[in-house]
């Protein structure tokens, strides 16, 4: 009987000895994923330093960008012609003429850094200010105060971005100067409707590059709250 208790006792520590091993196990194959996951995914490491906070104010100035647009568009242009959406050909000869293109913006990748997401941001903004303050001089368009706060709204967004590329300690000098000199748009501005041109063509490549920029600040939120779910799984795997 007590051989019988002595072998049931050893069957019993054998099989306790092998559940302790397989927790064991799975919690280095699973720090081992874990490190994996995080040291491969540098994008989401920049993000991490970067301030949410920053990240929700860039997100809040863009959407308010986006609402202001259609409303600085009817206070600043008085045609009845030029409405937002508008893709006549003409309109598209006359922007191929004045308004330099907006810097195109993709999803982040290894192909599409968040550095160079940042960088054509920074440029396209600054681009918009610069369009914006040109025909905004012309004496042939209304002043408007609209056309002033839109430009506020887009300074800070700009301070905002720049904030963040310091977060993540970016280089600077690597990108480009966001003084646009390929056209001068001010020599077009010779007739009150080509200026209203001008004006609309320019709110209406502000709203599409604004679109894009939200779409990109959108991406950023996402990954940098998924970045910090596997450090989180760490910590609780390292608790069992």
């Amino acid at each position: 009987m007590m051989g019988l208790c002595y072998c049931w006792s050893l069957v019993t520590l054998h099989i306790f000895f092998f559940i302790a091993v397989v927790i064991m196990n799975f919690q280095v194959a699973l720090l081992v994923t874990l490190v994996g996951i995080v040291g491969s995914a540098p994008v989401s490491h920049k993000l991490d330093v970067m301030d949410k906070d920053t990240i929700a104010q860039a997100h809040s100035l863009i959407r308010k960008i986006l609402e202001d647009i259609p409303t600085v568009h009817t206070a600043w242009i008085k045609s009845m012609s030029f409405t937002l959406g508008d893709n006549r050909e003409l309109l598209l000869n006359f922007k191929e003429k004045m308004i330099p293109s907006a810097p195109v913006l993709q999803n982040i990748s290894s192909s599409f850094s968040l550095e160079t997401c940042l960088a054509h941001i920074v440029k396209g903004l600054q681009l918009h200010l610069n369009l914006l303050e040109e025909i905004r001089k012309s004496p042939m368009l209304v002043q408007t105060d609209q056309v002033m706060n839109l430009k506020a709204e887009i300074e800070d967004l700009l301070y905002q971005i720049k904030e963040l590329q310091n977060q993540a300690e970016f280089d600077h000098s690597q990108q480009e100067s966001g003084k646009q000199s390929e056209i001068d748009v001010a020599k077009y501005l010779t007739s009150e409707y080509v200026t209203g041109v001008a004006a609309h063509l320019t709110l209406q490549q502000l709203q599409d590059f604004s679109y894009d920029v939200l779409r990109s600040i959108l991406s950023m939120a996402s990954i940098s709250e998924n970045a910090t779910t596997p450090m989180q799984l760490w910590v609780n795997a390292a608790d069992v």
